[in-house]
């Protein structure tokens, strides 16, 4: 189990639905992880991984929409793990509302939750992967990014600017061992959506640890020669 054996990963969004599962599959297969959380009962439920992993787990409460939280995020992952190999944009938003009842206030909040926590914490890693000529970045899209869809016109919109967005890095840093890739999830079963979701199927949905060994792989040196890809993770639906 040592696929990330020694590497320093930033995980934004470690302690939710999704993150927590790359958290737990990033610290089994060897890597020093900080993890940004918001909110202080996120990081009570992570006791057990902090109990277990102690050192190498970090977490830094930290609003990655402000670029002086980010940049106290790598200073600190910096100054613990000695460098950044891999970033990890987990952390997002979702919504649906008619076209006509999209205001500019939702619009702005799937950009700036989506894209522009994307865009800041890169802008925030690269330096550092740049010098030390290597380095893994990957983002999270969704199905309307690759095709539009009614009712999630700002959350699909934001969504297919991160894959543009994947794709430019990939292609600017091709040269300096940088890979910069995205998942697609399918519906990811996760506790907040079987709630909001009480009567869908949820054995076709895709399991959060799933998607994780997805990720796990693509900021791995198996993956080396991967970048610029967009990875769909399905499930069954």
């Amino acid at each position: 189990m040592n696929l990330l054996k020694d590497r320093a990963a930033i995980i934004t969004g470690g302690t939710g639905g999704l993150g927590k599962s790359v958290l737990t599959v990033f610290l089994t297969e060897g890597a020093n992880v900080l993890s940004t959380y918001r909110k202080d009962e996120e990081l009570a439920e992570t006791k057990e991984l902090i109990d277990q992993y102690r050192e190498k787990a970090l977490f830094v409460k930290a609003d990655v929409t402000n670029t002086g939280d980010i940049e106290n995020v790598v200073s600190k992952a910096v100054e613990n793990f000695s460098r950044v190999d891999i970033l990890v944009n987990i952390v997002g938003g979702f919504a649906q509302k008619s076209f006509n009842d999209t205001d500019e206030g939702m619009w702005d909040k799937m950009m700036t939750l989506n894209l522009k926590t994307a865009f800041l914490c890169s802008k925030a890693v690269l330096p550092h992967m740049e010098r030390n000529s290597y380095g893994r970045i990957l983002n999270i899209g969704s199905r309307p990014a690759l095709k539009g869809s009614g009712k999630v016109s700002a959350y699909g919109a934001s969504k297919a600017a991160v894959v543009n967005l994947t794709e430019s890095l990939a292609d600017e840093y091709k040269q300096d061992s940088i890979n910069v890739n995205a998942v697609i999830p399918g519906t990811i079963d996760t506790a907040a959506n079987r709630e909001s979701m009480p009567d869908a199927d949820y054995s076709k949905w895709v399991d959060p640890e799933d998607i994780a060994r997805v990720i796990a792989f693509l900021c791995s040196e198996d993956a080396k020669s991967v970048s610029g890809a967009i990875v769909p993770v399905y499930g069954k639906s």
